[in-house]
């Protein structure tokens, strides 16, 4: 989903708080000069001069104005604080706020290493708000005192004004107030603070030349304002800040930025600023972006939420080059609707292909979430009208009863190859057409399921729905007798309609539809029953562990068949009702032993874990049963100890054969895994006979081998930086059964990131869609190469880069390399980018390469201004990328 944050969000409501710091009602002022209160008849206050407190909080230190000066001008250290105000404070306007030492501003080397690590190491330094006497205070401001003091005071009876001089402090838990000035008018219920103000909540600091408040009704007003958001790492200024008696805020000429002192790379700038915390919106007319004051992007209004609640608006605009698209530009805008439901709709401007209509509807309670999809563009290149609808809904997710929607439908099989998309839609093969209801009761679940698929690409079969599906299971212990109850019970209609025919790729070539080589059961549709009833004693302590366990595998079916003239296939001999039922027995035990140890120098505890899983099911011939939804599970460490080596109801595996494995782990005092290791393998007495199809592909040397390859796992975290992992399968005795993967990962900090990966497979147990049948061919064998890093040649410039590559067919799958730049409040990305499109007939010669260039540009503290798809290009590619670039703000 696209965020819901329209951009510069961040920049106003924190200008919010500033003028909150003015608006407090005062109750009553405890000082060394004057005690006011409020009058008898609740219209105004009176004051009069009392004897110091015993106990008044610390009075704040000024701040020196000769710290990392940002200022064109370096000037002198001066000899006493008037000399300063004299010298250093020349008038403040937006074109030339406060000095940096003035707003918080601590230079790098005057940070402490906690403060340093938490700023990049290009930044010169960092915002610090010092510590004050009720900063952290949560105290209600109506059960809390106002403290002031001052050097000198005056009570002026007849005109009933109060005036405190010097120094002047006002604090109300974590507000406070100083100036040189502060002046007490009763007659017109009004505080007038002069010279020098400086206005803190907490994390904010806000200064000015004048500030004044009507005590009646609310009314403020700060001149010559300059603020600071700690935090957000964020300044500004504005000539006027005024509070109405409406409590809205507005000031005039406000900018905002988070670039450091003296570095205005880039600030927003806008006349005019309303802002309402009551509704949660803000307002600004003739907005302008500008970068080193050239102005970039200007709009007349701009509406923003100040707070969490969404308001409509202009979402971040992205832009791209690629060769089937041509120039591409997306402009999303946000709709807020309602409290629990919103819309965004996403114009994309194509140059090749014309113009997308996108846009999504969200509908959100506590418990649900419902989205409506689609997607309509009048293709120029395709000379066809390309479509999209969706439903994504989860429903009771609090309660027993839970409702999900899945639902996509495309206009053609090549929709996802062509086009990019912003809606929350996944491409592969298909796309589901699946809702389901489920009930879960205390230890079981009942789930009822309609699925179908719709193909996303023309090379593969038709795949079975499911319409409907009903599924039961539970898990109970009966009583205290040690024993555990596990049963599944499932009702499935397995039903699709077979292509006939021929068709047309978008290489022009003509091929007959893939379903057209289907024979025999492969035909099939029909009904399955299933019941699969466990049975087991897990017994445990803290050096063993032993489950044994017994299931019987049932499973009937009433079949039909699209049978067609040119099949050999007897379907009218065919047996339509085909059922097995197999019992399944298992052992499982393992043993727990551990020691301490010392490796390079860090003390460890090293545990050694042997297992054995001895599995028990009889051959029952099941070749007259049809494959709706099973596959022959991946052969790794993990799988020595299932009970079945197939997928799905369809087929039971028989076995006699017992899988021995052993771990060993380094661990850590904190529990931390240093590393890990594991070697296992299968023993077999017995032929594997049940197989997936007579002409899958196996050998009857593999169907008797006494053993299975050897599987192997293993991870070694070398370092916090270095990190790596890996598998294999080895069979000694056929070399191309043998498959694995090596993995490297090195991230150092600093921004550096290095992954190099690689991957081989020699045979791959796949389905030709030319043949109709399960082939494991050399031809088919995975061989590839990873390589992805971001690494900085300067601290403010890196390079980024990956290339990932095929050794079996010999071409480069995909590589996209360019730099970025990144500074304390903006960042710039540059891709080049290649990547295959494979054809349709997944036919190496015949894939043809895209080339894209993509800009991004992240001004921080308002988001990505432009360039969101360069955000999921390096965190699919890239591992680590995700966590690099938060760090980085």
């Amino acid at each position: 989903m696209a965020n819901r944050t329209p951009p510069f969000r961040p920049a106003f409501p924190l200008l919010l708080v500033s003028g909150l710091l003015i608006a407090q009602p005062l109750t009553s002022v405890a000082n060394t000069q004057v005690d006011c209160r409020a009058s008898a008849d609740g219209l105004g206050w009176s004051c009069e001069p009392v004897a110091a407190p015993a106990n008044l909080p610390p009075r704040p230190a000024r701040p020196a104005t000769t710290v990392a000066e940002p200022a064109t001008e370096r000037l002198a250290e001066p000899e006493s604080r008037d000399t300063v105000e004299r010298i250093a404070s020349p008038p403040r306007t937006l074109s030339l706020p406060l000095p940096a030492s003035e707003m918080d501003w601590v230079p790098r080397e005057q940070l402490s290493e906690e403060q340093r690590s938490q700023i990049a190491s290009y930044c010169s330094g960092t915002y610090v708000e010092p510590p004050r006497e009720g900063r952290d205070d949560a105290t209600p401001f109506d059960q809390l005192p106002i403290y002031a003091s001052a050097e000198s005071s005056r009570f002026e009876q007849g005109t009933q004004t109060g005036t405190l001089e010097g120094d002047v402090l006002l604090s109300q838990g974590r507000l406070q107030a100083q100036s040189n000035q502060a002046s007490f008018d009763q007659p017109n219920n009004q505080i007038l603070l002069d010279g020098d103000v400086r206005l803190r909540d907490q994390g904010v600091l806000v200064t000015g030349e004048r500030a004044s408040m009507r005590i009646d009704s609310g009314e403020a007003r700060i001149d010559e304002v300059s603020y600071v958001v700690h935090d957000a790492h964020a300044r500004g200024t504005a000539t006027k800040l005024m509070r109405r008696d409406d409590a809205v805020i507005v000031l005039t000429d406000g900018t905002y930025t988070t670039c450091e002192p003296g570095q205005n790379t880039w600030a927003l700038h806008s006349a005019d600023i309303e802002l309402d915390r009551e509704k949660g919106w803000g307002e600004a007319k003739h907005v302008t972006l500008r970068v080193k004051d050239v102005p970039v992007f200007y709009t007349p209004y701009l509406y923003f939420p100040l707070d969490d609640r969404r308001q409509s608006g202009l979402l971040a605009p992205s832009a791209s080059n690629s060769t089937d698209n041509g120039t591409e530009v997306v402009t999303p805008y946000y709709f807020n609707l309602a409290p629990n439901y919103d819309a965004t709709l996403y114009p994309r401007l194509m140059s090749r292909r014309g113009l997308q209509m996108e846009g999504d509807f969200r509908y959100m309670r506590p418990d649900e979430l419902t989205v409506l999809s689609a997607s309509f563009l009048d293709d120029r290149e395709y000379d066809e009208n390309r479509w999209l609808y969706g439903v994504d809904h989860q429903g009771g997710l609090g309660s027993r009863l839970v409702t999900e929607i899945d639902y996509t439908n495309i206009s053609d099989p090549f929709y996802f190859q062509d086009l990019n998309s912003s809606l929350d839609t996944r491409s592969g093969t298909f796309v589901n057409q699946r809702a389901s209801v489920t009930y879960r009761g205390n230890s079981w679940s009942l789930r009822g399921t309609l699925h179908a698929y719709e193909l996303a690409t023309i090379a593969s079969l038709t795949p079975y729905q499911r319409l409907p599906q009903l599924r039961l299971e539970g898990s109970n212990y009966l009583a205290d007798s040690g024993f555990k109850l596990d049963y599944s019970a499932e009702y499935s209609y397995f039903d699709r309609d077979l292509e006939t025919g021929s068709i047309t790729g978008e290489d022009g070539i003509t091929f007959d539809e893939p379903d057209e080589n289907l024979v025999g059961l492969q035909r099939a549709t029909g009904h399955r029953v299933t019941v699969s009833p466990a049975i087991s004693y897990p017994w445990r302590n803290s050096w063993a562990f032993v489950t044994p366990a017994a299931r019987v595998q049932s499973v009937y079916y009433d079949l039909e068949f699209d049978g067609r003239a040119a099949d050999p296939f007897d379907y009218d001999a065919a047996d339509t009702n085909p059922s097995s039922t197999i019992p399944v027995a298992s052992l499982d035990a393992g043993l727990y032993f551990d020691r301490d140890t010392n490796w390079f120098g860090n003390s460890l505890r090293q545990t050694l874990e042997p297992r054995a899983f001895y599995l028990y099911a009889p051959y029952k011939e099941q070749n007259d049963q049809p494959l709706f939804d099973t596959n022959e599970n991946t052969f790794s460490y993990n799988s020595l100890f299932r009970d079945d080596r197939f997928s799905g109801n369809d087929r039971t595996g028989d076995a006699n054969q017992l899988a021995l494995g052993v771990t060993s782990r380094a661990l850590e005092a904190n529990g931390l895994e240093r590393a890990r290791a594991s070697l296992g393998q299968v023993f077999y007495f017995a032929d594997r006979r049940v197989q997936l199809l007579d002409n899958q592909g196996a050998t009857a040397d593999e169907e008797t081998e006494s053993s299975s390859a050897y599987a192997a796992e293993a991870m070694y975290r070398i370092n916090q930086a270095w990190r790596v992992r890996g598998n294999v399968l080895w069979d000694p005795d056929n070399s191309s059964n043998g498959a694995g993967s090596l993995i490297a990962n090195y991230q150092p900090g600093g921004g550096r990131i290095f992954n190099a990966g690689y991957r081989y497979r020699n045979r791959i147990n796949t389905f030709d869609s030319l043949t109709g049948n399960f082939l494991s061919d050399l031809d088919q064998r995975i061989d590839q190469s990873d390589l992805s890093f971001i690494w900085p040649l300067h601290p403010q410039w890196s390079v980024i880069g990956r290339w990932q590559h095929d050794f079996a067919g010999d071409r480069t799958l995909e590589a996209f390399g360019g730099l970025e730049y990144d500074s304390c409040c903006w960042k710039l990305r540059f891709i080049n980018r290649y990547w295959l499109d494979y054809n349709e007939r997944e036919s190496v010669a015949n894939d043809t390469g895209n080339t894209g260039i993509f800009l991004q540009i992240v001004l921080k503290g308002l988001g990505s201004v432009t360039g969101n798809r360069v955000e999921s290009l390096l965190d699919d590619g890239i591992p680590g990328y995700r966590e690099r670039d938060n760090d980085g703000f």
